[in-house]
């Protein structure tokens, strides 16, 4: 069943940057400046102005984990796989959503727009015609080219049980990189923290029976300090805190057997922070009636709205376990590829809400070796 597998990394890992290093980098970034972006870095973007971050001592919080590859591959047998249950919080009673269409921008978004975009491994994307009719229930998508190979399902372990997200992996200079949602790897019981036994699949089907991309563990993850901080989950399953327009992280990949990273075997979708942003594809694996997580689902929309805490909107009616999954604009169906804005993180009464990336995503990004 194994196709690939992924090795025990030897390589010595990356010492955080310094924030002043950080700041800097980001000040070239936005105006264009830094060579390793393969797209258009624009200065004064739409919307770049919208919202203020919120302000902590540092942006970025960075977990390197322990276990090997082998352990990871080990613990999760096929009961585990089997029982893992979806890791979607609720925003609460009632629709996702600020009663708004917005097509042209985000409204009170806390997380300020850079206008910084990364091509995708397949080269700029200009689809011509619309991406994908619009669509809210979560049909089987059938994937193409980058959306076949770079859309996976992630498995991981918490103290009160095993859970399944969903992730994409992302062009980045590191050729590791997997984005998905902070909450799908963050611990909200006991004293807070990091799960663990971090697997992702690529392309994933009947709970890793069909793995054409291999399975890939994860080295580390990155995370907003905001978001550790600030976002909590009260007793009904509901989320609460201003943390939560901050869910969004990014994953670094051990390498397999053969020393290739994930981006080498998969290709890498685009990835833009904060750029004008129109039609919708949004994928993910929901595990949930009237779902079974067995199969990439989407939903498409050529409009959406403003969502709570600034989030992307649409309406969609995939269940738990598609969180983390990825929201892609300028979709080409022929190719696969388009540019990653955001990654689920709540649904509600037939909606799901997705958080835009902006300047502290970036910062991530960045750490975790994209540019």
């Amino acid at each position: 069943m194994r196709t690939r597998s992924p090795r025990s990394s030897t390589r010595a890992r990356p010492r955080a940057r310094s924030t002043a290093a950080l700041s800097a980098l980001l000040g070239l970034l936005v105006v264009g400046c830094a060579p390793a972006v393969t797209g258009d870095a624009v200065a004064g973007a739409k919307n770049s102005s919208i919202g203020a971050p919120i302000s902590t001592d540092t942006v970025s919080l960075r977990h390197d984990y322990d276990s090997t590859p082998q352990e990871v591959n080990d613990y999760w047998t096929d009961e585990r796989r089997g029982d893992a249950e979806g890791r979607d919080p609720s925003p609460g009673d009632g629709r996702a959503d600020g009663g708004t269409d917005q097509p042209d921008g985000l409204d009170g978004r806390p997380d300020p727009a850079t206008g910084v975009v990364v091509h995708p491994t397949s080269g700029a994307v200009s689809p011509d015609g619309p991406q994908l009719p619009d669509s809210d229930a979560g049909d089987v998508f059938d994937a193409t080219g980058l959306a076949e190979s770079t859309q996976g399902r992630l498995y991981v372990s918490f103290p009160d049980g095993d859970y399944v997200c969903s992730g994409t992996v992302v062009s980045a200079a590191g050729r590791n990189v997997v984005a998905t949602a902070a909450h799908c790897l963050w611990d909200f019981t006991g004293d807070a923290g990091w799960g663990a036994m971090v697997l992702f699949v690529p392309d994933d089907a009947d709970d890793m029976a069909s793995a054409p991309y291999g399975y890939w563990s994860a080295e580390a993850a990155f995370g907003p300090q905001e978001f550790a901080d600030l976002a909590k989950i009260a007793d009904d399953g509901s989320i609460t805190g201003e943390g939560w327009a901050y869910d969004f992280a990014f994953l670094t990949m051990a390498p397999d057997d053969s020393g290739q990273e994930i981006q080498d075997v998969t290709g890498g979708q685009g990835i833009t922070f904060g750029t004008p942003t129109e039609e919708l594809v949004v994928i993910g694996y929901p595990s949930a009636p009237p779902f079974d997580g067995r199969s990439q689902r989407y939903c498409s929309s050529s409009r959406y709205f403003t969502s709570l805490r600034g989030a992307f909107g649409i309406d969609c009616a995939m269940t738990q376990g598609s969180s983390g999954g990825g929201w892609l604009t300028d979709y080409d169906p022929q190719s696969g590829s388009g540019y990653l804005v955001a990654t689920t993180s709540f649904g509600a009464s037939g909606s799901m809400g997705g958080i835009p990336l902006g300047a502290s995503a970036l910062q991530l990004y960045t750490d975790a070796g994209g540019l």
